[in-house]
């Protein structure tokens, strides 16, 4: 992260700053250059001003020196050099001649400069230009070889020469100023935006990881498992509940996918579903634990890409519907099976018996509806209790049930009754018939034989009444109440028999 920001602190360096910085300097440049050329006019005007007034008491005086009588015009002169030299620009005068091959010093600001010869004189020397018969502004030497600034002028009517100068240090100084501020604002220009985006980027770094340590608390708290995979489908991120959902650790998720989980037949589904690069919603799948127990989840996901529109993988979650999808089993076995005994119910079985009378229609077979109601039942309810009446009709369901094949389908619709549903399987009227007896036969057997309880011995036996499908009814209630007749004849019979339809006899 921090070298990220010094990449773009950089990059705002060079695209902003140097911009700013040449800007800089060309404006201090022009600064510069305006305030030296402003310095130049205001020292040629007054070095023109100031000559102008020697020549004019020149012409009424012709002799000015010290050592003289023309003490008064020198001092005239200090004073009117005075009253120019203002804004503490620290100003200097002299003025000189050629006398006998020297330059004599005639008048000057403070003491007296010795005579310097004339041709020994250095070229950049201002007195010896303006001696010269030469006037300007610029950049010189004085007679002692320090740097100056300076303007000189000739003095009209005379043969003298005036130069008013400046130490260069105190003109370069406003150069300097000038710079130094300018460097100083930039330097300060970029220390303030390096501070300012120092704290942005802490900020930013500090609500990224408040952000991201509040997304794990919420991932690692929910209930349900969270992760991301590749474009190869393979995990790049687990969250810890996968652990209590598959029982593999959250290393042992990594770089495998989550068809590595499922049947085969379910990973072909889910595969191709995938292979849509699609948004998945509440998608139905199976994944087997790591203890090989299945592990119903539902699935939410959505595929991501790059900037390029490349599939990059998918994030989503899958929530652990196990449980749910049990309990909606156990809501479906109570709507259509009975919760005493674990047979079909009544809804159950007539759904099943018209979908056979359909069935025996189509393929010229015959198959039997059986209603069976125990014998003396009611009498062991009444003397012993429900509970030994429910062992009962619990061990009775189980006898029926092992008298039957698997195809058949065996109900309790009530109390001590039940419906059994023999499939015909072949179109010999005579060997359907044939089969269904011995059958009966099994039954009568099996439910005869008496049920132990809690110590005591329970003897039960049944009345049985058959109608035939589809001949005798052509819908689940006229079967049932002719099955049911035929079972009342049966009990009126003598009990513990079997009666079939009126019909079919």
């Amino acid at each position: 992260m921090y070298s990220k920001f010094h990449k773009n602190f950089l990059k705002i360096l060079f695209t902003i700053i140097l911009p700013i910085l040449f800007i800089v300097m060309v404006f201090s440049m022009y600064l510069v250059e305006r305030l030296s050329q402003e310095k130049r006019a205001f020292l040629f005007e007054k070095s023109i001003t100031l000559a102008s007034l020697i020549s004019h008491i020149a012409i009424s005086e012709q002799n000015y020196s010290k050592d003289s009588s023309s003490t008064e015009t020198i001092n005239q002169v200090h004073e009117t050099f005075q009253s120019l030299n203002f804004m503490g620009l620290e100003l200097e005068y002299l003025v000189g001649k050629i006398s006998d091959g020297k330059i004599e010093f005639i008048a000057y600001s403070d003491q007296k400069p010795t005579s310097i010869k004339f041709e020994n004189a250095n070229s950049s020397l201002s007195m010896k230009k303006v001696l010269e018969g030469k006037e300007g502004v610029g950049v010189g030497y004085d007679y002692d070889g320090q740097k100056v600034f300076s303007s000189y002028h000739p003095i009209e009517n005379t043969n003298w020469g005036l130069v008013i100068k400046q130490p260069y240090s105190i003109h370069i100084k406003a150069i300097y100023t000038t710079s130094i501020m300018a460097s100083s604002a930039l330097v300060m220009l970029i220390i303030f935006i390096y501070i300012f985006l120092k704290k942005t980027q802490e900020k930013h770094r500090k609500k990224v990881e408040y952000s991201e340590h509040r997304y794990q608390q919420i991932v690692e708290s929910s209930n349900d498992f969270i992760w991301e995979v590749d474009s190869n489908g393979s995990y790049k991120y687990t969250s810890h509940k996968i652990e209590d959902i598959l029982g593999y650790t959250r290393k042992e998720m990594l770089a495998k996918k989550p068809f590595d989980f499922m049947s085969e037949e379910e990973a072909k589904r889910l595969s191709k579903i995938i292979s849509q690069e699609i948004k998945i919603t509440n998608l139905e799948n199976t994944r087997i634990h790591k203890d090989g127990y299945e592990v119903h989840f539902i699935s939410n996901g959505s595929p991501f890409y790059d900037e390029s529109g490349k599939l990059q993988g998918y994030r989503g979650v899958d929530r652990d519907v196990t449980l749910l999808k049990q309990k909606q089993q156990e809501i479906e076995h109570l709507a259509f099976y009975d919760t005493l005994t674990g047979l079909a119910n009544r809804e159950n079985i007539s759904e099943r018996i018209t979908q056979e009378i359909n069935y025996t229609k189509r393929n010229n077979i015959e198959s039997a509806l059986l209603f069976l109601d125990l014998d003396d039942f009611k009498q062991i309810n009444d003397t012993y209790g429900h509970d030994h009446g429910d062992e009962v009709l619990r061990v009775i369901s189980s006898r029926i049930t092992k008298s039957i094949r698997n195809f058949d389908v065996a109900a309790r619709i009530g109390g001590d009754e039940f419906i059994i549903l023999v499939r015909g399987v072949k179109e010999n009227k005579t060997d359907s018939l044939s089969y269904l007896d011995e059958m009966i036969q099994r039954i009568f057997k099996d439910i005869n034989e008496p049920i132990k309880f809690k110590g005591i011995f329970h003897k039960v036996g049944v009345s049985i009444g058959v109608a035939i499908l589809p001949e005798d009814g052509k819908g689940f209630d006229e079967l049932l109440k002719y099955a049911d007749s035929a079972m009342y004849e049966a009990k009126h019979l003598g009990k513990n028999r079997v009666e079939f339809h009126k019909k079919v006899i």
